[in-house]
């Protein structure tokens, strides 16, 4: 209960200690030794009082900032309208997770089923369902309940030449999974059961990108255009624009901003609405003489990362449409940037090292945890509800799950 207490102790009236008038400093004191999810989840329903100062924005500021200092968010906030909560919560979990993957996490290797590179790996149904595809042009769904529940089978089922060139890069909206390859196209499939064709849209040139919403999905190209279809339509495509000199080899799309990369070393923010370049820009100070060249992007929560071809992540901030760049910097990898992931919690990074690095999602990344991968040089990978999967060149898939408890 949280009324306070009056007692009889020794003939006189004292006023002991409860829930319901414990100092606030001594409360979070106590607070300070618990995770910040279990705070959330139990500590806040307590009762009223504790509901109360548990939302208070600034008690979650304060929590980390003790912990992370001035780099967290990376890039300057409303204090106001930022999720202090939220943010604690993730990040705390994130580190929690991946400090302690030797007890928390187990990996689960598959070989021997694709024959080929697995350069097209992709997330469902909050981690329990994975689709890969490979230069063996063959697509494959994974069930991982199944060892999410404590098995150790992952049973999958196979499309054998649902391409006729290589399978570069899978997409999703809903129960919709897109793919695209070097035959040119991009194949919408329907999940419901299994894998059907729904339709196909053609980009005249290979395709080596590939983002989607709920309408429209589109496809950087390697002789530099990025195809835009509207699904609602049919095959057809209803944009194509060129805002490149060179193959677009990664696509993000948020809001009205569809944002390329190009291995001519720039990066194009294409407004839909207006439907122009809205901004072009290169990461690269001397374009001559350093030939480092984009391969990746993550674009979500008000942030813009892009890993290089020398190794390097850049954040970027597309704040009022500016994309400035906030910060370059090294992250832990010796070769290539292939994919890149970040969220509230944390940012993780592949590389032709053959390492995944889990690293704080602070202005200035420190690593939480690397992963050596068995799978061959890291071609891509997904992460989404603590499940990790990554595809690699040795024709294999490594699963990345959280122990069941």
């Amino acid at each position: 209960m949280c009324d306070a207490s009056v007692v009889e102790d020794t003939g006189t009236n004292s006023e002991q200690w409860s829930l319901g008038n414990i100092p606030v400093e001594i409360f979070l004191h106590i607070c300070s030794y618990l995770d910040a999810r279990f705070i959330t989840n139990s500590m806040s329903l307590v009762c009223k009082r504790f509901h109360e100062i548990l939302s208070d924005s600034a008690i979650w500021r304060s929590r980390i900032s003790k912990r992370w200092g001035s780099k967290y968010p990376p890039i300057p906030v409303n204090a106001d309208d930022f999720n202090w909560r939220l943010a604690c919560v993730n990040i705390e979990d994130q580190y929690e997770l991946w400090n302690r993957k030797d007890i928390k996490i187990k990996s689960v290797l598959r070989k021997d089923i694709h024959y080929a590179a697995v350069d097209a790996i992709h997330l469902m149904n909050s981690g329990l369902l994975c689709v890969s595809g490979s230069r063996d042009r063959s697509i494959m769904l994974w069930d991982l309940s199944n060892v999410l529940n404590g098995g150790t089978e992952v049973p999958y089922q196979v499309s054998t030449d649902a391409h006729k060139g290589w399978i570069w890069q899978l997409a999703s909206c809903g129960e919709t999974v897109y793919s695209c390859s070097w035959d040119t196209t991009i194949k919408a499939w329907n999940l419901t059961h299994d894998l059907q064709l729904l339709s196909v849209f053609k980009c005249q040139t290979p395709a080596l990108s590939l983002a989607c919403t709920s309408n429209l999905v589109a496809a950087g190209t390697y002789n530099r255009n990025v195809v835009i279809f509207d699904t609602r339509v049919g095959g057809s495509q209803v944009s194509l624009y060129t805002a490149h000199h060179g193959a677009v080899l990664a696509l993000s799309m948020s809001g009205d901003f569809i944002i390329s990369a190009s291995e001519d070393q720039t990066l194009a923010v294409w407004d839909q609405r207006a439907g122009k370049v809205f901004k072009k820009l290169n990461l690269y100070e001397n374009k001559d003489e350093d030939k480092a060249f984009p391969m990746c992007l993550s674009f979500s929560n008000d942030l813009l990362y892009v890993g290089d071809s020398k190794s390097q992540l850049h954040l970027l901030n597309p704040a009022q449409g500016k994309f400035d760049i906030v910060e370059s910097y090294q992250v832990g990898h010796t070769e290539k940037l292939t994919c890149v992931k970040h969220s509230m919690g944390s940012i993780l990074t592949s590389s032709t090292d053959r390492t995944v690095r889990i690293s704080t999602p602070t202005k200035n990344p420190e690593t939480i945890a690397i992963i050596r991968s068995q799978a061959g040089e890291v071609a891509r990978f997904d992460y989404t509800n603590n499940v990790l999967a990554v595809g690699g060149t040795d024709n294999a898939l490594e699963f990345w799950l959280p122990c069941s408890t």
